[in-house]
């Protein structure tokens, strides 16, 4: 428990970014912020080098056009066993897990866990398990909105 709590502190010490999804738990008590965020750089380290979406540019096609569609073609091919991870595509979006959905996004975490070739990767998949760990524990939901920077 003492490696959970230090690994969620080290979660919560980290700055919060331009297009980043806040995770909140969604419980009997309403909404409930867990003090950090998921990342554009933990999205794009789960979807990359965990769960091996070839990179846009990676790709070769006569046209953008082409490129682009052959990029969403693979993307749909690699995250069809992913649906869960794969609702989170945009950051300007909440993305909201009712409790009847936890265990399958648990699993899908899991497999992407045990692929994750990057440490960016391992701590993305960290940040999903720590949120889905505290909502197994209250019985909750997740809810993913995007932060709300303060003003400078």
């Amino acid at each position: 428990m003492a490696e959970l709590s230090q690994l969620e502190q080290e979660f919560v010490n980290e700055q919060k970014g331009e297009g980043s999804l806040s995770i909140f738990l969604n419980g009997n008590d309403g909404l409930e912020y867990l003090g950090y965020d998921l990342n554009p750089e933990d999205i794009e380290a789960l979807y990359f080098e965990a769960i091996g979406i070839p990179r846009w540019e990676s790709l070769e096609a006569d046209s953008v056009e082409k490129q682009t569609e052959l990029y969403w073609e693979r993307f749909n091919e690699v995250m069809g066993p992913f649906p869960l991870v794969g609702r989170i595509r945009d950051t300007d979006e909440a993305v909201d897990y009712g409790t009847d959905s936890i265990g399958a996004l648990s699993e899908e975490i899991g497999r992407a866990e045990a692929s994750a070739s990057t440490p960016k990767a391992v701590k993305a998949v960290k940040k999903y398990q720590v949120a889905l760990m505290r909502a197994s524990e209250k019985g909750g939901g997740l809810v993913f909105k995007p932060s709300q920077l303060p003003e400078l």
